[in-house]
């Protein structure tokens, strides 16, 4: 983690002033002139904006001006924000956001909200802040309100690169800066550049990120505004530092931390002394490191920069364990945890249990350290689980519900206020048109849910005295083969051995066929009923398999499998389980040209889960089931439906990720 300190503090440039906000909004005409000026000063020393806004907003109460009093708390919060004050940032911005809705301004709610969004940017999940940022974007579009185009179009690409997503990342930048190039928007075009050139470093072009830099700060420089100037030299130290130039980087970082400091700009001024804290740990100059950082770390509490100063001790608490002071790494993880809930708790998290676990492995502590690494594993894999994106899938559910009420509200009293001008006989009948179409859907969707119910249970159960009867069979000739056929092999190869009459030569030849033929049987046998399902039961015959699968095919497998008895389990289900999983893995080595799979099974809450992955080429299973010859995937499905399980296959950007879930009775 100490050498992401310059990623994790590479400036994306999200700046609240946007350049001109109050532009588009012909209320406030008159205050242009300093309107104009707090913008100016946010841009240069936002410690100046007090006195301005604090006139507009006495101008705003006497005048009555709802939309000057919007842009004033917009213009507080962002000052608020600039100097590290996140939480009355939102405070302002909330305030901006009812009074746009009082007066009915979309355009004054946009900038608002798009603000807002950026803000609480440290502390929110990726996938929600990118739905909302969507929304902002949908909404600007249908207005033709380019600047907040531009801006919610560069949000959206920051998340997008978040979740890994860096196609539709890179369409949203190409998208923004042709925006801002054809409304001639400087300021913004400057700040894409910066965005779009740090993307290019991380995906390893350096020399195309170099020139999107220096362009970008040619214009910061040329506009005078210190604040974009400030962030695009950090992340000029931060290519420098990547391409080994590390005098250069030093000197950018420096520039930065002076500019950020006369102008005080507290969070960017916390970000150059953490980066420069991570320049020296890389250059080898641990304690310069520690001291730049346990200075960042007490800026960051004076100025109340809360969502970072976990990420700080947990940074300081691996330089200590490289000094091997490990009395003081415990420490710092524990200030860690109690700084948590103002940043991102689960990264937080994360980090404490994977540090613990470093630490007690280097004191030679191995009992301890694989406790640590367990309790590690074991956080991590969980916030991957069906719960934690049940979570997630719950709270984007909360916010489209309520946008989608507000819009509702609107529309009701538009409808309310047309029907009271219409005749009450058309209102009624209306009325009875809907009460009858509502009793026609009840009915018929009564119907079809019964119908749908009884073909559904016809089904499982034709399906389970199917499959029933396929392992019933399948026993029936494993016995037969060993007991029988087999065992009339051995007397027949014990005949032969005793011949005195054969030949030496032949008699070996007989010999060696009989012996392959007595193989081959019991190979038969061994792939219909694996003797270690019936002896041993089914973890061990899972990793049997698994480990064959390794060995003979050269895939990668790692599998995590609970023991599973037939207390929990019936043995002719525990059949149908192995038989899924053959078939997973048959399918892999097949068709999917993949270099490593995954299996997890696990006995939990009265309910088996199974999950399968490979990172191979992947395959549409929708179209694969339609095929008549797709008799593998249809067998898994009637396997699954037999335990009165339910099965998914969930898309991945490689290979395929099946997670099928089964209720003990």
């Amino acid at each position: 983690m100490v050498r992401l300190l310059l990623v994790l503090f590479a400036l994306f440039c999200i700046d609240l002033s946007f350049g001109q906000v109050y532009e588009g909004f012909p209320e406030v005409e008159k205050y242009k002139s300093r309107l104009a000026k707090i913008d100016e000063y946010l841009q240069t020393d936002p410690s100046k904006c007090k006195a301005e806004i604090d006139f507009l907003d006495k101008e705003a109460e006497r005048t009555g001006n709802k939309t000057l009093k919007g842009l004033t708390d917009i213009y507080r919060g962002t000052a608020f924000y600039y100097v590290g004050l996140n939480d009355s940032a939102i405070v302002y911005f909330d305030n901006a956001i009812l009074i746009s809705r009082e007066i009915k301004n979309e355009k004054l709610r946009s900038s608002a909200s798009i603000r807002k969004i950026f803000v609480i940017d440290n502390s929110g999940d990726p996938g929600i802040l990118l739905h909302m940022m969507m929304d902002e974007y949908k909404d600007a579009s249908k207005r033709k309100d380019t600047s907040n185009m531009i801006y919610s179009l560069n949000g959206m690409a920051m998340y997008y690169e978040r979740l890994d997503s860096t196609k539709k990342c890179i369409d949203s930048y190409m998208q923004c800066i042709k925006l801002a190039q054809q409304s001639k928007k400087q300021f913004e075009y400057a700040f894409l550049l910066n965005n779009r050139g740090l993307l290019k470093l991380r995906l390893k072009s350096p020399h195309e990120a170099y020139k999107d830099l220096t362009e970008g700060l040619k214009i910061a420089k040329r506009l005078e505004s210190s604040r974009l100037e400030i962030i695009l030299r950090e992340n000029l130290g931060y290519y420098y530092s990547e391409v080994d130039s590390m005098d250069k980087a030093e000197q950018e970082h420096l520039y930065a931390l002076d500019l950020s400091k006369r102008k005080n700009y507290n969070l960017l001024w916390f970000n150059s002394m953490v980066n420069l804290g991570s320049l020296e740990r890389d250059k080898g100059n641990i304690d310069k490191s520690d001291s730049l950082l346990w200075s960042a770390l007490d800026l960051a509490k004076e100025r109340k920069i809360t969502y970072a100063i976990s990420k700080i001790y947990l940074i300081l608490a691996q330089l200590r364990m490289e000094k091997q002071d490990y009395k003081s790494v415990s420490a710092l993880l524990d200030s860690a945890s109690n700084y948590k809930q103002f940043g991102a708790p689960n990264e937080i998290q994360e980090g404490v249990y994977l540090i613990t676990y470093q630490s007690l492995e280097k004191q030679k502590k191995f009992e301890d350290a694989l406790i640590a690494y367990k309790r590690y594993r074991s956080f991590k894999d969980s916030l991957n689980d069906k719960g934690h994106i049940q979570l997630m899938n719950e709270m984007q559910l909360k916010y489209d519900v309520e946008k989608t009420e507000k819009e509702k509200i609107e529309q009701q009293r538009d409808y309310e206020q047309k029907l009271a001008e219409q005749q009450l006989n058309n209102a009624q009948l209306r009325l009875n048109i809907g009460l009858v179409s509502v009793i026609f859907l009840v009915l018929l969707g009564a119907f079809t849910i019964h119908h749908y119910r009884s073909k559904q249970k016809k089904e499982v159960e034709f399906t389970n005295a199917l499959v029933n009867k396929l392992e019933d069979e399948r026993s029936r000739i494993a016995r037969d083969l060993h007991d029988g056929l087999g065992q009339s092999l051995v007397i027949l190869k014990n005949k032969f051995t005793r011949s005195a009459t054969s030949k030496e030569s032949l008699q070996d030849e007989i010999d060696s066929d009989f012996s392959q033929v007595i193989e081959e049987v019991r190979s038969i046998s061994r792939s219909l009923v694996p003797p270690e399902l019936r002896r041993l039961g089914l973890k061990p015959s899972l990793e049997k398999l698994l480990n064959q699968v390794q060995f003979s095919t050269g895939i990668l497998v790692n599998y995590e499998i609970d023991e599973i008895t037939e207390n929990d389990l019936s043995q002719i289900n525990q059949v149908r389980i192995y038989r899924v999983i053959q078939e997973l893995i048959n399918n892999t080595i097949k068709h999917a040209n993949a270099t490593s799979l995954k299996v997890e099974l696990s006995l939990k809450n009265g309910m088996i889960e199974l999950s399968y992955m490979d990172n191979g080429i992947g395959m549409d299973v929708e179209k694969a089931m339609l095929n008549e010859n797709s008799l593998g995937l249809k067998s898994i499905d009637q396997r699954v439906r037999a335990l009165n399980g339910q099965i998914k296959y969930e898309k991945a950007e490689k290979g395929i990720r099946v997670k099928i879930r089964i209720k003990l009775l």
